[in-house]
């Protein structure tokens, strides 16, 4: 691992600060992010050890993701530029645990499985459902999918007397993806050991996208018309939450990190957002700017320069993108290219890019997994060619990396991100890249 001299800011660290803050640094910056069989797959096609047991990696952002932070000898080799680390769930990693169907608190409305099934930490219920090099946990119980269409005042007491997770809970912060280190320790250790920049995320389940996992995720859209009042204060609860357990990770490390990634939330399909722009702005936004401004007061207190970053799939148009701007974002992933032209990668750029950093926009869903070597270094020159102007873009993949993805197109990205990506870029458009020419807004 290179040294750090004194105070001397390391250029994998440099060039990420220079693009959160819209400068153009030496090169555009690059970084990972998997599910834990994806990570699997990677080590393993390098050549390098593995814990071969996709259920004891560290929980990631959220339990029933099985994300996981990628460690500091793949960065190292792969020579990345910034790494990603998370708060950890109340009671200790994988955050869920067994339960039997007859242990569940309330009725599901199915009949019982004929797999196994568990509770996270928010008592929503999964069963685990395998494919052939890993699987994903399955939503199947909702905890207050009845509370939605009670009577508002009994809804309400349900809200209070729920067991939400404690985001001051010690087992949170007491491990790190190195053994032996709490994740304060990790995170000093990677700002005055290691030369990569760090991306925190404190919370653990969002606004908008843990309420559809609270309520289920088809019913919340018909309670925003049919039971407005329980979904406010639901979403103010969470909101309460999302700021805490930001807090508590910030309390840890929020020195160390160099800008930190809210909750993560799902406002679009590929082709349009899942509520209206009134809807958004009405029931939405006062959550997300209360959450975000909460948060920024607190941690620039920590860190005077970090910055705040905002995930969404789907088709986000401009005027949504404005209203999570004016919320207090500063940065938005990961960028999916497959969806409406109005909201792609090179239209948030010509539309944001001197307002906004981005992050990701390689393509998980056909590029990186199916496609060529030359596939994915061809989307790689024409998302840098779009996004990189002017600064304020950090290279990553899409979503995460699954088991799927062919190691030699992880490396091919990053060798082609490496290659292209030095400043001054080409001012001449590369094959395949968006230049806006017949776009509609």
């Amino acid at each position: 691992m290179a040294a750090i001299i004194g105070t001397a800011v390391p250029p994998q660290r440099q060039r990420v600060i220079d693009a959160i803050h819209l400068r153009e640094p030496d090169r555009v910056p690059v970084g990972l992010w998997g599910t834990a069989e994806g990570y699997q797959n990677l080590r393993g096609g390098l050549g390098m050890d593995y814990n071969e047991d996709p259920f004891n990696y560290r929980t990631g952002s959220t339990s029933w993701t099985t994300d996981v932070a990628f460690e500091l000898d793949i960065a190292e080799k792969l020579d990345l530029d910034f790494v990603r680390i998370s708060i950890g769930p109340p009671g200790g990693s994988p955050g869920f645990r067994d339960i039997t169907f007859e242990e569940v608190p309330f009725d599901m409305g199915i009949s019982k499985p004929d797999v196994g099934i568990n509770v996270d930490e928010w008592g929503v219920v999964r069963k685990w459902t395998p494919h052939q090099k890993g699987g994903y946990y399955e939503m199947i119980g909702y905890p207050l999918f009845h509370a939605t269409s009670a009577p508002l005042e009994e809804g309400i007491k349900m809200l209070d007397a729920f067991p939400w997770p404690d985001p001051w809970d010690e087992s949170c912060w007491q491990d790190s993806p190195i053994p032996g280190m709490t994740l304060r320790e990790y995170c000093r250790y990677v700002r005055e050991e290691t030369p990569f920049a760090l991306m925190g995320q404190g919370g653990r389940g969002g606004l908008f996208e843990q309420a559809k996992y609270m309520v289920g995720y088809a019913k919340i859209f018909s309670d925003f018309i049919e039971s407005p009042e329980f979904l406010d204060v639901l979403l103010f609860k969470l909101t309460d939450i999302e700021i805490e357990f930001n807090k508590a990770f910030l309390d840890q490390c929020g020195e160390y990190i160099d800008w930190l990634r809210m909750s993560p939330e799902d406002l679009a399909s590929e082709k349009t957002t899942f509520v209206s722009l009134k809807m958004f702005e009405r029931q939405l936004v006062p959550h997300y700017k209360r959450a975000t401004q909460a948060v920024r007061d607190y941690y620039v207190q920590k860190n005077p320069l970090g910055k705040i970053q905002f995930h969404s799939c789907g088709a986000i148009p401009e005027p949504f993108m404005r209203g999570l701007m004016n919320c207090g974002v500063d940065g938005y992933d990961s960028l999916p290219p497959k969806v409406a032209r109005h909201s792609n990668p090179a239209a948030k750029k010509r539309q944001l890019g001197k307002e906004m950093f981005f992050y990701g926009g390689i393509d998980v869903q056909e590029t990186l997994p199916f496609g060529t070597v030359e596939d994915v270094r061809a989307e790689v020159r024409a998302r840098i060619w779009e996004m990189g102007h002017g600064g304020g873009f950090l290279l990553s993949s899409s979503h995460r990396l699954e088991h799927d993805v062919p190691v030699e197109n992880t490396l091919a990205m990053i060798d082609e991100c490496h290659e292209y990506g030095v400043y001054p870029l080409p001012k001449e458009p590369p094959p395949g890249a968006d230049t806006g020419d017949d776009h509609e807004a």
